[in-house]
């Protein structure tokens, strides 16, 4: 994520509709920093309130409208911000610190992280972004984005979320892909790491990045599956093709035909998660070290921050992270707890729809389940485990601090 960032503290005629029914921010320069053109600029606002460190952010979205006050007269342009006011001044304070930006350069749309004034989040935001103490902070101040550190990515990356793009997806010429084209010339399937790094492909071309943590997983997932599934079609078709015609189709044929294809299934899709989720940390450069050998042989899938600090005595142990990846959980669940001891509380990773209410509260404060967000809303919204579950995007977030 590399974005330019306007930072300010809000005044008390910006956001309370008792001292000014105007509503507005001197925009000039901002206008020129966030290249927003089009005179008038209208776009949408995804506010993110942060109004206590223990507490979930509360969104909001506003519609803003961005104009010369002085068009059509003899003075110079005077840029103005004009929004609708119902989030902001419910839950906004003077002195809160807003952040400003534009995720996307082809939309006019722009996000607001606001953090309440003397958080822990204000502070965080206001060293990496600005490099100061909130104190320090004053006026208008833009920042470029990148080069972040991971805790202040999670921050922003929480209001980055954007559906997925289904219809992308169904629409992609899977069968033309050049994975599949090698593949069918060698007569073999892709190995697992070119399966994963094709999906990927596929998925930046969709529009979604790493950013958006729970789509990246549930797309990469989804576009893996489509372009193995095509490969499989066709390498299938072509192999049963080319059974000689004076064989006889018995069981012990059909059984040995289907059961190398079932096989590659099962190699593949063990590994599919860990790929991925391996390319989300890296590309949001956060420090892991993936099959660290810990107690007695054992490799979990993921260490946080590193093996070295795991290995490492001195190294304080509330720090330290463990992650656990798999699609289906099953009996995992037993292996994961046994890993890597000086970590009390496991996390892992599935795309598990069929959670058991006694598996999770069981282990609930030894092992912690997080799935991605569409399958969480979609399946266990009125279970009684849900508050116990998390998405892609808090794991991140768990594993960056």
């Amino acid at each position: 994520m590399n974005v330019r960032i306007c930072m300010k503290r809000l005044a008390a005629v910006e956001i309370d509709p008792s001292l000014s029914n105007q509503h507005e921010f001197n925009a000039g320069r901002l206008r020129q920093e966030l290249e927003l053109a089009g005179n008038p600029c209208k776009g949408r606002i995804d506010f993110l309130f942060y109004l206590g460190d223990d507490e979930a952010p509360v969104t909001e979205t506003e519609r803003y409208t961005l104009y010369d006050a002085r068009l059509n007269k003899p003075r110079a342009a005077e840029w103005r911000m004009y929004y609708t006011n119902v989030g902001i001044s419910e839950h906004a304070r003077p002195d809160d610190l807003m952040l400003l930006f534009r995720p996307d350069r082809s939309s006019n749309d722009l996000v607001a992280v606001i953090a309440r004034h003397g958080t822990e989040i204000e502070r965080a935001l206001s060293l990496d972004l600005a490099g100061r103490e909130p104190e320090e902070l004053v006026g208008m101040f833009f920042a470029d984005s990148e080069g972040l550190n991971p805790r202040t990515i999670n921050v922003l990356l929480q209001v980055l979320r954007r559906p997925v793009p289904q219809v992308a997806l169904e629409e992609y010429d899977f069968a033309q892909h050049p994975l599949l084209l090698g593949a069918v010339s060698r007569g073999t399937m892709p190995t697992t790491a070119e399966m994963a790094a094709a999906a990927q492909s596929i998925v930046a071309d969709t529009g979604v990045t790493p950013e958006d943590p729970d789509d990246f997983i549930d797309s990469s997932l989804a576009a893996e599956t489509a372009l193995f599934k095509a490969i499989e079609l066709e390498l299938g078709n072509r192999k049963l093709a080319a059974i000689p015609d004076d064989d006889r189709l018995n069981f012990d044929v059909l059984q040995g035909f289907f059961m190398t294809f079932l096989q590659s299934r099962r190699a593949r899709r063990g590994q599919s998660l860990e790929n991925h989720f391996r390319y989300l940390l890296n590309a949001l450069r956060i420090p892991h070290s993936y099959q660290c050998r810990t107690e007695g042989g054992k490799t979990p899938d993921f260490i946080f921050p590193s093996c070295e600090s795991y290995h490492d005595p001195t190294f304080p142990d509330d720090r330290l992270r463990m992650v656990g990846c798999k699609t289906k959980v099953r009996e995992r669940h037993a292996q994961w707890l046994d890993e890597a001891t000086r970590i009390p509380v496991k996390y892992a990773l599935c795309v598990d729809d069929r959670l058991t209410d006694p598996l999770v509260l069981r282990y609930q404060n030894r092992l912690r389940f997080f799935l991605p967000r569409g399958l969480l809303d979609s399946i266990y919204t009125k279970r009684r485990i849900h508050p116990l579950l998390g998405s892609v995007a808090q794991l991140v977030a768990a594993v960056a601090h």
